[in-house]
């Protein structure tokens, strides 16, 4: 039966290998020297990225970051929050079991706890489908600097 917790601890050796495996299935190898890790760290004390991770017999399986994105216009009139997900990995060998899923929930009960009510996300074409089950709507109206389509969803 899997668990899902709050981790911080990016530079633990389990976490590296998940992450380093996440970044192999998108093309990416990662030097040993990388600081990829003390990025996500920073991230997680600068801009509030949080992660929830999936365990399966104390072996972590999946992961999701996130972060409460908070919108200001120039005079500070309107403001606007919403929920993104910077990343989102599930092992090859656990996945079709809703894991990825389950992420999304944990980031939802978030979100509504925070009275947060909408999400967004930028996705390759190779996982449009999985969003789109999940109830996310590609919006145009984005543009995003990682010239990835935008998807959005209000819970």
């Amino acid at each position: 039966m899997e668990s899902f917790e709050y981790y911080n601890d990016f530079k633990s050796e389990e976490f590296k290998k998940i992450f380093t495996e996440y970044y192999l299935g998108e093309g990416i190898t990662l030097n040993k020297d990388t600081k990829v890790f003390d990025e996500i760290e920073n991230s997680s004390k600068k801009a509030g990225t949080k992660c929830v991770v999936c365990k399966i017999k104390d072996k972590l399986v999946g992961f999701i970051l996130f972060r409460i994105v908070k919108m200001r216009d120039e005079k500070k009139f309107f403001k606007y929050n919403f929920g993104y997900i910077e990343e989102l990995y599930v092992l090859e060998s656990e996945r079709n079991k809703h894991i990825a899923t389950k992420l999304i929930e944990q980031f939802e009960n978030y979100l509504k706890q925070n009275n947060i009510k909408t999400i967004i996300l930028t996705a390759e074409e190779k996982v449009y489908d999985f969003y789109i089950k999940k109830g996310f709507e590609e919006d145009n109206s984005m543009t995003c600097a990682n010239e990835l389509k935008c998807f959005i969803k209000t819970i």
